[in-house]
């Protein structure tokens, strides 16, 4: 795929001249947790990962003239610090590098670097299609980071049809790095199409995911922004609706549990996020709920989903399976949000304040974000978060990852922790 991209690039340069820019990064993320416990399997004691990244990434973007774009980059990244490569060696190495930083699943083995940018793409008016690898998020929203596939949409008027199809997903990014590698397995592509209506500040989409043998999800989404054009100057109200509606094929349902404990998978589930937020000038507040039926996010919503604009569900504990992943999205589970915040030129703040209650666990955090833009090619930014998660009796934080027995009784651990960044881009 990248030799033909490249031999067409070639043709289209030796009859014209193009023009192209080269971009790249140069960042670092640090995560540090505050509980350093020794990790006990049978108790279920698992500390909160301390680690530190080095990432660096080059992009050229070629525009070929007629609608016509060329796009190739690679990203290089490592782990200046880990506290888990010492870990149980039950636990398989270090579980912040084989869960999101520096692993290729596929090949089950270390990898530092990755080709996330190889692409064809083609844009006019009403006409828009890339193919190759690419970073996600111009269609549908249940799907992140970067592609291996393809998507486009027709647009006219009010109206977009849009699609897309996924061979492959990886991550390139300071606090993600992962090769491409098939979420679904071996020949289980993920499919997506929808149809979008916008009108004003009123937008809805109706569309559906499909991955071959397990899984139809069609959903629907709404939302309602008072003042489109809005540049932090008087009012807007901008309300959000998100619903999803899993349902799972009936051969896979009969042989497979959730990977993460949640139990087995259900024939038919549901999510519901609904946000409401307000804008005054610079200060904004809002509220939200998140409320799974059944297993709903462990085939779809994991791999990608809208709520993360608003809250990070991926800030628990490595040992964990499923990346650090909060029993948010978990089966059954209700959560609950309030977010205040404000914007003063350069520098940005907000406090989130979310509550959790899931049949696996119980979960409650207080987080204050933090971002500076030094100049222009230079921010900095991060987070302190207090998190606290009760494992319920019955499960075990170490269950998902194949070690550990079932708790007898209620188990809190506390998985308070900072976040800290910095990027510099050219």
């Amino acid at each position: 795929m990248k030799k033909a991209c490249l031999s067409l690039v070639l043709v289209l340069a030796s009859a014209q001249a193009f023009d192209y820019k080269v971009s790249g990064s140069a960042e670092t993320f640090t995560k540090w947790g505050f509980n350093n416990i020794t990790p006990n399997t049978d108790t279920g004691a698992a500390p909160t990962d301390s680690w530190t990244s080095l990432f660096a990434q080059l992009n050229l973007k070629a525009d070929l003239g007629a609608g016509l774009e060329f796009g190739l980059g690679g990203s290089l990244g490592g782990l200046a610090f880990d506290s888990t490569q010492n870990g149980p060696t039950s636990l398989n190495g270090s579980p912040v590098q084989s869960s999101y930083f520096g692993y290729s699943w596929d090949k089950n083995k270390v990898q530092n670097y990755i080709i996330q940018n190889a692409y064809l793409s083609y844009e006019n008016g009403f006409f828009y299609f890339k193919a190759g690898r690419y970073q996600s998020g111009k269609v549908g929203e249940y799907f992140s980071g970067y592609n291996q596939g393809a998507e486009g949409y027709v647009q006219t008027g009010a109206f977009k049809l849009w699609g897309f199809w996924s061979n492959r997903r990886g991550f390139a990014y300071n606090q993600w790095f992962n090769d491409f590698y098939r979420v679904h397995g071996l020949k289980k592509d993920i499919f997506g199409a929808g149809i979008d209506f916008s009108f004003g500040g009123f937008k809805t989409s109706i569309f559906s995911y499909y991955v071959d043998s397990k899984v139809t999800a069609p959903g629907v989404s709404l939302t309602y922004n008072t003042n489109p054009n809005f540049e932090l100057l008087g009012f807007r109200s901008l309300t959000r609706v998100r619903t999803l509606f899993p349902q799972a094929n009936e051969h896979y349902r009969e042989n497979n549990v959730s990977g993460r404990d949640w139990g087995s998978i259900n024939a038919s589930s549901a999510t519901l996020w609904i946000d409401q937020r307000f804008d005054v000038d610079n200060f904004h507040f809002g509220v939200g709920i998140y409320k799974n039926f059944g297993n709903a996010n462990e085939l779809i919503g994991r791999y990608g989903n809208p709520v993360l604009s608003v809250v990070d569900f991926w800030t628990g504990g490595a040992y964990d399976i499923g990346q650090a992943l909060s029993d948010m999205i978990a089966k059954d589970a209700f959560s609950g949000y309030g977010y205040v915040g404000a914007a003063y030129g350069a520098f940005n703040w907000q406090i989130l304040a979310r509550a959790t209650n899931s049949p696996r666990s119980a979960e409650q955090s207080v987080a204050l974000n933090l971002g500076y833009k030094i100049r222009e090619d230079f921010k900095v930014g991060g987070k302190i978060e207090w998190f606290s998660d009760t494992t319920k009796a019955g499960y075990n934080p170490f269950a998902g990852v194949g070690v550990g027995s079932a708790l007898a009784a209620n188990r809190t651990d506390d998985r308070s922790h900072i976040f800290f960044y910095m990027e510099h881009t050219f």
